[in-house]
């Protein structure tokens, strides 16, 4: 997913120039706010079983750009963060049987 985010960035002649850190995390916040928006709307404020529409796919996809573009912008591998953060889970899962970093 990161390569299409990154091709299409260069096809386009987007952020050809890095956004500064603290830009990018704006945004992914931003993104996050509208997806949970979309969530709250259509589960009539977590009153309704949620109903799943193409709005929150596009929210949901403008959250995974974003993030995508952080990590090609500061120079990660977002396949490898998801890896070290699936490995980190195991051993929590397999030590406490929990995900959490407690089990409070």
């Amino acid at each position: 997913m990161q390569k299409k985010v990154d091709e299409f960035n260069a096809m386009r002649g987007c952020h050809l120039e890095p956004m500064p850190v603290y830009a990018r995390l704006l945004d992914i916040q931003s993104e996050m706010g509208e997806l949970s928006k979309e969530y709250l709307k259509h589960s009539k404020y977590g009153t309704a079983d949620f109903v799943m529409d193409d709005e929150f796919k596009l929210e949901l996809g403008d959250a995974l750009y974003s993030l995508l573009s952080l990590a090609s912008e500061v120079n990660l591998d977002a396949e490898e963060c998801l890896d070290m953060v699936l490995e980190k889970y195991r051993k929590r899962i397999a030590e406490k049987k929990s995900m959490g970093s407690n089990n409070s």
